[in-house]
């Protein structure tokens, strides 16, 4: 549920209108966290005491194919709620129209990591979710939770986690004599690849990554590193504060490879996909959902690939990182909270929804699923030999949390240019300062400091 590019100039299509606010809490529905949650409440006479409503969620790409592979199901349960998919592009160029002029669907996505920065561009447009949620935030992963709450107060319902690993080719691996289990730290990555790169002559790399044009968006490979390290992009008084000791121990990083020549250019995300798939690269650091992309893209490459936790920075230190997801929020426009949040808590707080979810590579972000009965969790995957999603739950227990801050969606494209021109020799130091600059300029922030 990645965005690759975010709307350019979206604090300036928001500024452009009126912005529109005054909607607190809006009922109420029973709802609790653990197993409870997946049962929802009994249909019986639902048709004759229960007046029928129409709700519209608006989404994008297989988030929005899984909502609407929800809707047999939940009809099932609520017969009196009809929903209806809107398919829109993850750069909220329809959406924030739609905000702006107050008529907004029931229901809309957006990325984790921009979910602030619409809270404080439609202050009030959004439903507080604290009684809906419930006992089921108990439930919910610290860093999907965090990004929906402002002042105490829920806005959005947390949907996936994009926990990160390292997938490895075996074949390659083992032709250039290198032991997954060894690679524990980054230093040891970097060892791994230097080694990888000259048994193969150049020809294979360690990993591809765009180091040759100027980024749309914030690349994951940084994200995942900052996410580890435990950084964040903002201060307390989320001023932009870029130039830490975590960001540029990030860059830092990624200027090594750099340097190494263990990168492969990869511009655009076709390119990545090629990469892999060509059998040019011996390693994806990238998240759980990157695993359908794999197995959907180049289905030939069955067998070859495993998964390993990422390295970290100290033996035995931190190595679990997110790369974000996306959340649902019920809108001010919303003429139908109630029944728009039982369409949320069935798809994303109960076994029968969360299953539907997994077939599309969505990752629960909802903890309970893990371990409760009649889940398809366990599930073995022969393309990579291991049931991928018990592993990848037992590297989301303890992920930091990062404050992208209320404006990241500005500050993406410059973070972006910030890791190619470290590749290209940059200081980290200077080229975080030049990034802090950029961002101030688009968002109006300011810097922390400063």
């Amino acid at each position: 549920m990645k965005a690759r590019k975010l709307l350019a100039g979206l604090s300036t299509v928001v500024a452009s209108g009126l912005l529109l606010s005054g909607c607190g809490e809006t009922g109420a529905s029973s709802s609790s966290g653990g197993a409870s949650v997946s049962k929802p409440a009994a249909t019986t006479g639902a048709a004759s005491v229960h007046s029928p409503v129409t709700i519209t969620v608006a989404a994008w790409n297989d988030a929005a194919d899984s909502l609407k592979a929800e809707i047999p199901g939940f009809e099932k349960k609520y017969p009196w709620i009809h929903v209806n998919i809107e398919y829109v592009d993850g750069t909220y160029q329809k959406i924030t129209p739609e905000l702006v002029a107050g008529n907004a669907p029931d229901i809309i996505q957006t990325q984790q990591r921009d979910f602030p920065y619409f809270l404080n561009k439609f202050p009030g447009d959004f439903v507080k979710l604290n009684s809906y949620m419930g006992s089921i935030k108990n439930h919910i992963a610290p860093v999907a939770l965090n990004p929906t709450m402002q002042n105490g107060s829920i806005y959005a319902a947390p949907w996936d986690l994009g926990p990160a690993a390292m997938y490895y080719r075996k074949d390659l691996f083992k032709e250039a004599g290198i032991n997954p289990d060894s690679i524990k730290t980054w230093a040891d990555y970097l060892a791994a690849g230097k080694k990888l790169t000259a048994h193969f002559h150049g020809k294979v790399k360690m990993l591809a990554d765009n180091v040759s044009e100027p980024g749309q968006g914030i690349e994951t490979t940084l994200m995942l590193l900052v996410n580890e390290l435990g950084g964040s992009y903002v201060n307390r008084q989320d001023q932009i504060d870029f130039t830490t000791p975590q960001l540029e121990q990030a860059l830092s990083t990624i200027q090594s490879w750099g340097k190494a020549g263990i990168i492969a250019d990869a511009p655009t995300w076709n390119d990545g996909i090629s990469a892999f798939a060509n059998g040019q690269v011996a390693t994806i650091l990238s998240a759980v959902w990157y695993a359908g992309t794999m197995m959907n893209s180049a289905p030939r490459e069955s067998g070859k690939w495993g998964i390993v936790p990422l390295p970290s920075y100290k033996a035995g230190g931190p190595n679990e990182a997110d790369t974000g997801g996306s959340v649902l929020a019920i809108t001010k426009d919303s003429k139908n909270p109630t029944a728009a949040w039982d369409f949320i808590q069935y798809c994303l707080y109960t076994v029968p929804g969360e299953n539907v979810q997994l077939k599309y590579g969505l990752f629960p972000s909802w903890q309970t699923y893990y371990t409760a009965s009649g889940t398809n969790f366990n599930q073995s995957f022969s393309y990579f030999g291991m049931p991928i999603y018990k592993f990848f739950a037992s590297v989301s227990k303890h992920i930091p949390t990062t404050n992208y801050g209320g404006y990241f969606a500005d500050y993406s494209q410059p973070l972006a240019q910030a890791f190619e021109s470290v590749i290209q020799g940059t200081n980290p130091e200077q080229a975080l300062k030049t990034a802090e600059q950029n961002a101030a300029r688009i968002s109006g922030q300011s810097i922390a400091g400063k």
